[in-house]
């Protein structure tokens, strides 16, 4: 693929879209991007992106279109709305959704862009921002295994670990399913914390044992900064975690598959997101246990 003839357009700059952005063009793939907040697309136009108008303008004479949005209501939105993608985008292109939506909205996506002779990819990501930035994500991919190796370059900008799962719905339902595991485990530590913490067991000695033990995981690494210096950046958004909760649900009513645990945890997240905790990092479930359990965070 030369780099310099495929054209490529970005819907999405938030957290993560921004610096998935930011490798598909120093990687040499001439981009065009979009963000509702146009003030988010100003870094990258600085550093040599053009600036689209709308999701319409995106689209027009891209060869692949990389869409990072919220939910299932943002991606419907930005494709199929006044002055979506769909209006622009030209027979042949590749819609790549590296959204966490529902399999029903990737089903829904392929079929209405088929109609017009463009193909869909779904591409959701795992990992942080951190991860983005570096363009080691790692990434799940549903669709035809021909339009896959066709995205692929421009994939390998924004990931270093990349799965072809399957048929369109089967990389959306894994995502689900990964991120359920994620919340698990952050509830998990945080009851792991306060136990601890309420028996006065330094958090040092905590994380000593952890680490060295069969349980050691990126995630409780991740969970132990969060202790240690509070009040970064969110990785990953509270409000975002409890809406793929709330999608993985949904899914598993529909295929009569019982998650008792999660719907536990979904108490959890819940409770936080009415506490005003939602543009939170998902980690501040430990807060919030700490408090109702009467531990501090720190010291």
């Amino acid at each position: 693929m030369a780099k310099k003839r495929v054209k490529v357009g970005f819907v999405g700059l938030g957290l993560m879209g921004a610096p998935m952005a930011a490798n598909v063009l120093k990687a040499g793939f001439p981009l065009r991007v979009w963000n509702r907040t146009a003030d988010k697309a100003e870094p990258l136009v600085a550093a040599g992106a053009g600036r689209a108008a709308t999701a319409t303008d995106v689209a027009r004479g891209a060869d692949f279109v990389v869409v990072m949005v919220a939910d299932d209501t943002a991606i419907d939105s930005v494709l199929f709305g006044e002055n979506g993608l769909s209006r622009g985008l030209k027979r042949g292109a590749v819609l790549i959704n590296c959204s966490t939506t529902s399999p029903a909205i990737s089903y829904r996506a392929a079929t209405a862009l088929r109609s017009i002779s463009v193909r869909y990819l779904e591409a959701p990501v795992m990992r942080s921002v951190q991860a983005a930035r570096d363009g080691k994500l790692q990434m799940l991919v549903g669709g035809s295994r021909e339009d896959f190796a066709k995205a692929e370059p421009v994939l390998k900008a924004m990931a270093s670990d990349i799965h072809y799962i399957g048929e369109i719905g089967k990389a959306s339902t894994l995502k689900l399913a990964l991120n359920l595991v994620v919340a698990a485990m952050t509830q998990t530590f945080a009851e792991y914390f306060v136990m601890a913490r309420k028996t006065g067991i330094p958090f040092e000695t905590m994380m000593e044992v952890l680490k060295v033990g069969p349980l050691d995981s990126q995630l409780f690494r991740y969970a132990e900064q969060t202790v240690v210096n509070p009040g970064g950046r969110p990785s990953f958004y509270l409000k975002h975690m409890l809406k793929d909760v709330n999608l993985a649900m949904d899914l598993a009513r529909q295929m009569d598959v019982p998650i008792p645990l999660t719907s536990e945890v979904r108490q959890m997240l819940v409770a936080a997101k009415n506490l005003s905790r939602g543009d939170e990092d998902f980690a501040a479930l430990i807060d919030l246990m700490a408090g109702w359990a009467g531990v501090p965070m720190r010291g």
